[in-house]
């Protein structure tokens, strides 16, 4: 009778922790409803890319920082499965900075001009990377003097929103 009484508590857990999992899906997708599609005809092929992976990373950014800002409530329900998943989250964001920023570096020198004429210097998100020493990690959560670790991922988002902005209208003198 008490396996059988585990076994129910155990289900009832993952289930509930599957409806909030669904809602937060949902609430993420319900959020994101609201992009413009980026135009881009305007841009040269490795641009073109660059525009997109700019706009992927922003939106990814968003799981990570909301993932911190639930770690920073009191929740009882909390397991260590839910704060591996934000260290997998962060790792993950680290990864797709990095990758992010090697694409920047590998563009021609007249798509990397192009870029700096529209005011997309690449340069406020690899000096967020290296404040960070080189990984966003759920240890660095609090740092003395600087906002919690969602805010400067939440600054890092916005550098690439301003990036994937100027790519989309600035840049339209290269036609």
């Amino acid at each position: 009778m008490i396996e059988l009484a585990v076994i129910v508590a155990a289900v009832g857990y993952g289930a509930y922790r599957l409806v909030r999992a669904q809602a937060e899906a949902r609430r993420y997708l319900e959020e994101g409803q609201g992009e413009a599609p980026l135009e881009l005809d305007h841009l040269t092929p490795p641009l073109k890319r660059l525009a997109l992976e700019t706009r992927t990373l922003r939106i990814s950014l968003e799981s990570p920082i909301r993932a911190l800002r639930e770690l920073g409530r009191a929740d009882i329900a909390r397991t260590q499965e839910d704060i591996d998943a934000v260290d997998h989250a962060l790792m993950e964001a680290t990864r797709a900075v990095g990758e992010w920023l090697r694409e920047v570096d590998a563009l021609a020198e007249i798509d990397r001009q192009r870029l700096e004429d529209v005011g997309g210097s690449p340069e406020p998100v690899r000096a967020a990377l290296i404040a960070e020493h080189g990984a966003f990690e759920r240890g660095r959560f609090r740092v003395e003097g600087r906002p919690n670790l969602d805010v400067r991922l939440g600054q890092v988002a916005s550098e690439l929103a301003r990036i994937e902005a100027a790519l989309q209208v600035r840049s339209r003198i290269y036609r």
